[in-house]
């Protein structure tokens, strides 16, 4: 039970550092700023494999040592910022739901909930008793009206006997 706590919690803080480095490297400047530098400066390993994607390309502006960005590289910006932002807020929660704090907030629900309740049923039985003191049953006059005797159905049956 501990060591899976201690796992979960090393995973947490990995996933927290990553998304931390992610969000402090400068793909997220550019991300973040939405503009291109003019020149990038890599290193001879970072140039080979951004030159061989098509993420990098030699400028002639740039001097040696810097690249100029390709069309793709403001593309690669945004998903790298939105991969550490992701990474960083599933970090944060899996630390927080390892450590505990999730069972602690739900609790405190709990308690809100209770509390809330209460105090509305409280309201809800005073109002009650004010409503139900003030209506009192009215006796109302009910109009009768005559029934008409309707004369009988031998009668009304058949042409009109004056008709003949």
């Amino acid at each position: 039970m501990i060591t899976q706590r201690v796992e979960r919690l090393a995973g947490a803080a990995l996933l927290v550092t990553l998304g931390v480095q992610g969000l402090s490297s400068p793909l997220a400047h550019v991300a973040l700023m939405r503009s291109t530098p003019d020149c990038i400066e890599a290193g001879l390993m970072a140039a080979s494999v951004g030159m061989e994607i098509h993420l990098l390309s030699a400028g002639p502006d740039c001097v040696k040592g810097s690249y100029a960005p390709a069309a793709s590289y403001h593309v690669v910006a945004q998903a790298a910022l939105t991969v550490s932002l992701t990474a960083l807020v599933l970090g944060v929660l899996a630390m927080i739901l390892t450590v505990g704090v999730g069972l602690h907030a739900r609790q405190v629900v709990r308690q809100l909930r209770g509390w809330v309740a209460r105090r509305l049923r409280m309201v809800a039985a005073a109002t009650s008793a004010i409503v139900f003191q003030l209506g009192q049953p009215v006796m109302l006059p009910v109009v009768v009206r005559p029934v008409r005797i309707a004369s009988r159905p031998s009668v009304r049956r058949g042409p009109p006997s004056c008709s003949c």
